[in-house]
């Protein structure tokens, strides 16, 4: 991205052009039984956690067609817990890009 003296509104107001965008998001944040052992006393969790959705969310609003796949059973290392998922949603894109559409196929989480 540019940044280059554009606020942060004012760049996420631009659209990117249509284009094939799978983003896959880990469906496990917490790799602790106890995920209140990964924060200090009193940290906003529940705050944390929006920001990360919202994150998660921003690139399929800003590409039209885009699509966003929660890989249920995965960490952080989707490539690992889920290869096939990361595959399929590899494959979705550059079919989509062969086939000259923006929107790729969803691939199962």
């Amino acid at each position: 991205m540019i940044w280059d003296g554009i606020g942060d509104n004012q760049l996420l107001a631009v659209p990117l052009p249509p284009l094939p965008l799978v983003v896959l998001s880990e469906g496990r944040r917490f790799t602790s039984n106890n995920p209140l052992d990964l924060y200090p006393p009193g940290y906003p969790i529940a705050v944390d956690d929006q920001i990360w959705v919202d994150l998660q969310n921003e690139p399929t609003q800003l590409v039209p067609g885009a699509v966003h796949v929660t890989a249920s059973l995965s960490g952080h290392a989707i490539q690992q817990d889920q290869p096939d998922l990361v595959v399929a949603a590899v494959r979705s894109v550059v079919d989509a890009v062969r086939a000259g559409v923006s929107t790729p196929w969803a691939p199962p989480s």
